[in-house]
């Protein structure tokens, strides 16, 4: 017996089912019976829409015409900017190789006039070793050369792109490690060399570098194994390892590099020193 209270339950169709069911949209039914009251469209009306697509699409093809001239046009123009960027890129660059290798022979000179000033072996003798140690005199013996190169998909920003940091570390890691003389890409550094970026491309000093980057140093015999097993050298080993870095990190043993003379830095304080054997001037004035 069925208890009059008790309301029958009414059972709603999910969205899902009812797709499956009636996958037409009740839109096209209504179109069609529509088209069905509404009868064949006259032949001028069909005519009409034939003409305009014809013209749309003609209009279409004369823009994509246009638009191809153009192009084909303006790529002679822009092959001939390119190709003047490059030679105006290339004559910069060897007038800067030609005024560092001027640069050198003129210190050259200057080291030259400076022994012949000094006399003394012993003092000649000083005065080289310090240049070396400071990066004015060209210098020679076995080291390595750390070779570091952008991703290549750097440009596109899924490959590694090497930084000014990437330079500072491995340097530091070099001088750490008793490296006697350092240079990048044939520029020699010294206490006053800096490494820095300037928008997308790194100067050593005042120069601009370009990749692969060449990292030469000369040292102590084991300079090359301390530095492979260095916590630098490990790190960007890891690094090249992962697809999402994918960059050019190798280190090569070298013997007898031959690392330039850095250019000589601005002199902007000096002063003559007293002769040897002369007292000390004593400083007067309002000193208590």
């Amino acid at each position: 017996m069925t208890d009059p209270r008790m309301k029958p339950r009414i059972y709603q169709v999910d969205f899902l089912t009812q797709l499956f069911r009636d996958p037409l949209d009740p839109a096209y039914a209504q179109a069609a019976e529509d088209r069905a009251k509404r009868g064949p469209l006259p032949a001028w009306n069909k005519a009409g829409r034939r003409v305009v697509a014809w013209i749309l699409l003609v209009a279409i093809g004369m823009l994509f015409a246009v638009a191809y001239k153009q192009a084909v046009r303006g790529a002679p123009e822009r092959e001939k900017v390119r190709a003047g960027l490059i030679s105006r890129i290339t004559a910069q660059k060897e007038r800067t190789n030609a005024r560092a290798a001027e640069a050198e022979e003129l210190q050259n000179e200057v080291n030259r006039l400076r022994e012949v000033v000094l006399g003394d072996p012993a003092k000649i003798q000083q005065a080289r070793e310090l240049e070396a140690a400071t990066g004015m005199r060209r210098v020679s013996g076995d080291g390595l050369v750390v070779r570091l190169a952008d991703g290549p998909e750097a440009a596109t920003r899924t490959g590694h792109r090497v930084i000014d940091f990437d330079l500072q570390i491995i340097v530091n890691t070099l001088w750490y490690l008793g490296a006697e003389a350092i240079s990048i890409n044939g520029r020699r550094l010294t206490s006053l060399t800096p490494i820095r970026k300037g928008g997308e491309a790194i100067y050593v000093g005042d120069a601009l570098v370009a990749g692969p980057y060449e990292i030469s140093a000369i040292g102590p015999p084991d300079l090359y194994d301390d530095f492979s097993k260095s916590d630098t050298a490990k790190v960007y080993r890891a690094w090249q390892e992962r697809p999402e870095h994918r960059f050019g990190f190798k280190i090569n043993q070298r013997d007898d590099l031959l690392l330039p003379a850095a250019v000589m830095p601005e002199l902007r304080f000096a002063k003559v020193p007293p002769p040897a054997g002369s007292p000390t001037p004593t400083p007067t004035g309002g000193g208590r």
